[in-house]
């Protein structure tokens, strides 16, 4: 049910007098519903805080409750990764504003960030968007930025990230066995079909499992549709939803899986000026200083993971009607292309 904006920002209001500094100074003005977003409600808010009411432009991620793409869309995990990420002046992430674990004021748990400068790539980015409208060698440079402050991420101590570890899942020190059974664990939850595809494809990353990964925090939804450009600069790293401990080369393998899923699967042209998958993965090595490894297996792992991540969306899309009853299987590109990568 949508929102009533008066009433979103009442409620809002009455909070913020509780729980924010010198509440009597901060009014919310334009509250917008953002663009994309769909595994979460997110809202652009405008406030003015302080004697002078200064404009503070924020971002508010509120809890899904009932719509869930993901099975445990905890925004407190998603502040603590940003928390942890934000101290770090060498990547540009939103600073956080407040978190709040109570669900009565907006009838889920929600947090504040501050608002970046910059445009994010929509979905389909070799069609339309930011990386579509620019100039080849801006594109380069544009995805250039965004692949090596994603290695920038990736070299980072996973040692302050160790809440992202579930407990009981699998050895928290082991970020490979901690993901493989998190997404085991959500394709029992998910109930979407159960694809033959689903089996054969666990069953190979079981086979080929690496002997060694690189341990290191991953971001989970490494793609430019969760990057802000401006002035041909990756300006923000958003979306931190399924962040983990999985290592480098699973972001990688995500990033590579998703291009080629909206490109050659699709049967849409890659823009000329973007760097192919030899060439990113490239630029991933110079910028984290060592080899990527197991990258087969990284990929065919982040084409499983999103196999079932958007057959669930998809489920959710066809129960609400916005999405015809068929529009699953082999009518989902990312079953399409996990299919073509076990077939070699």
């Amino acid at each position: 049910m949508a929102r009533d904006i008066d009433v979103l920002r009442e409620r809002l209001t009455g909070w913020a007098r509780e729980r924010l500094d010198r509440p009597d100074r901060v009014a919310f003005d334009a509250i917008v519903a953002a663009e994309g977003g769909a595994s979460s409600e997110t809202w652009l808010v405008d406030a003015r805080v302080g004697e002078d009411r200064r404009l503070e432009k924020w971002v508010l991620r509120i809890e899904p409750r009932g719509h869930q793409v993901y099975q445990d869309p905890s925004v407190r995990r998603q502040y603590r990764v940003i928390e942890a990420l934000a101290a770090r002046p060498d990547l540009p992430i939103p600073a956080p504003v407040a978190f709040e674990a109570d669900p009565a004021p907006l009838g889920a748990p929600f947090f504040l960030m501050e608002r970046a400068e910059g445009v994010a790539p929509p979905n389909d980015y070799h069609r339309e968007g930011a990386l579509a409208r620019a100039a080849p060698a801006e594109r380069e440079a544009m995805w250039a930025d965004g692949v090596a402050l994603m290695a920038r991420l990736h070299g980072l101590d996973p040692a302050p990230f160790a809440f992202l570890a579930a407990p009981g899942m699998a050895p928290a020190t082991d970020g490979v066995a901690q993901e493989l059974a998190r997404w085991d664990a959500y394709r029992r939850w998910a109930d979407t079909p159960q694809l033959p595809l689903y089996d054969r494809a666990r069953r190979w990353i079981e086979d080929h499992r690496p002997a060694r990964v690189v341990p290191g925090p991953a971001w989970g939804d490494a793609r430019p549709c969760n990057m802000l450009f401006a002035k041909g600069r990756c300006t923000a790293l958003l979306d931190w939803e399924t962040a983990s401990l999985g290592g480098g080369e699973s972001d990688l393998g995500w990033w590579l899986f998703y291009d080629r899923m909206v490109s050659a699967t699709a049967d849409v042209p890659r823009l000329d000026g973007l760097p192919d998958a030899a060439a990113t993965l490239a630029l991933w090595e110079t910028a984290a200083g060592r080899r990527a490894e197991a990258m087969e297996w990284h990929l065919v792992f982040a084409g499983y993971r999103f196999a079932l991540i958007s057959e669930r969306a998809r489920a959710l899309a066809i129960a609400a009607g916005r999405l015809p009853t068929d529009a699953w299987g082999e009518a989902n590109p990312a079953v399409r292309l996990l299919r073509d990568l076990l077939a070699g």
